[in-house]
């Protein structure tokens, strides 16, 4: 039983050491609000060693309030993960903002940062930016501030791409660094320039002792009259295509061709069918094959005379088209015009 209460004591007081730890470095207590509460999440997830967790929510706290003790979490936190670029950057804040220490203990937690800044800016490459002063920096595509920076970004060892721009002017380079080094990334805006326009000279000086001979003066010119614009050309008019008005006719002449066929067939199994109905007494005692013969007639009859409406249909619209596209006029179409309160229509046939 007793040991049982020892091991249970002992894991709080390691909760409490790993909340309490210097490299987090917490108020006395979170103040109120979503600061507060965000202070209050980061402490119970460094409680519960969901340190990147913790280290994410210290950099929400650092956009909302850019403190010490802000700049010192975030970058513990990241040490501890193995994020050094950035370890190296909010070490560096959390140094430059911390006042000298007063008491043993903040020496202590100083030195201790201090030591896991110098590990860190080990691991990582350093770059600071020798461009015009304003210029927007950014490198892989992440802004790190407007020149001067006063600062140096460090980034993971290997190849970055940084860019430079200020107004229309960028330039981009890819720089190559290694663990422990510092490079000083310089780039021209002015060779990056180009707006498109001429460039202006300034006029030629005449040498000295040589005489400047007077111009004679230069009449201006009288504006050209405006050069008289040619009558438009009289399209002449297009009449009706031969071909077409021929290929109408004929195929009118066709379809009223079919419709009388189909008439006359259909006269034809008429007459089968009345003649039929004559032998069968009137049709009152037709049956057997008579029967089938005359619903034969019958629907051939009907059928052929389907037939020949449709066909004398397409004649009279082939025909109509016909005389139409022959009678329109080409030369000039149909104009019309407002004429005071009125509309005037204008035809040529």
């Amino acid at each position: 039983m007793n040991i049982t209460v020892l091991r249970a004591l002992v894991r709080s007081l390691l909760l409490l050491a790993l909340v309490l730890v210097p490299s987090v470095g917490r108020a006395d207590g979170p103040s109120s609000g979503p600061q507060g509460r965000l202070q209050r999440s980061a402490d119970r997830a460094v409680a519960e060693g969901r340190l990147a967790e913790a280290r994410d929510m210290w950099l929400q706290i650092w956009q909302l309030d850019p403190s010490e003790r802000a700049a010192c979490n975030v970058g513990q936190l990241s040490f501890r993960i193995g994020d050094m670029p950035r370890a190296a950057e909010f070490l560096t804040a959390c140094l430059a903002r911390a006042p000298a220490p007063a008491d043993a203990g903040g020496r202590e937690r100083h030195q201790s940062r201090a030591l896991d800044l110098a590990r860190a800016t080990q691991a990582v490459g350093a770059l600071t930016f020798a461009v015009p002063r304003g210029a927007e920096l950014s490198v892989d595509d992440r802004p790190v501030g407007r020149a001067p920076l006063g600062r140096a970004v460090f980034v993971a060892p290997g190849s970055h791409r940084v860019r430079a721009a200020l107004g229309e002017a960028a330039k981009e380079a890819a720089v190559e660094v290694r663990a422990g080094e510092a490079r000083e990334v310089v780039l021209d805006l002015a060779l990056a320039t180009d707006t498109g326009q001429a460039e202006a000279r300034p006029p030629a000086q005449a040498e000295p002792g040589a005489r400047a001979e007077p111009r004679p003066p230069v009449a201006p010119r009288a504006p050209r009259p405006p050069a008289p614009r040619p009558p438009a050309p009289v399209e002449p008019g297009a009449g009706p295509s031969p071909g077409l008005v021929v290929l109408g006719a004929v195929a009118s002449a066709g379809c009223v061709t079919l419709g009388a066929v189909q008439l006359a067939r259909s006269g034809e199994h008429e007459r089968r069918f009345n003649d039929l109905l004559e032998r069968n007494h009137g049709g009152y005692r037709i049956a057997g094959l008579e029967l089938q013969r005359a619903q034969r007639a019958y629907s051939a009859m009907e059928l052929a005379e389907e037939r020949a409406a449709v066909a004398l249909t397409a004649g009279a619209l082939l025909a109509a088209g016909t005389l139409i596209y022959a009678l329109y006029p080409r030369s000039r179409g149909p104009r019309l015009t407002a004429m005071g309160t009125r509309l005037h229509l204008e035809a040529t046939w």
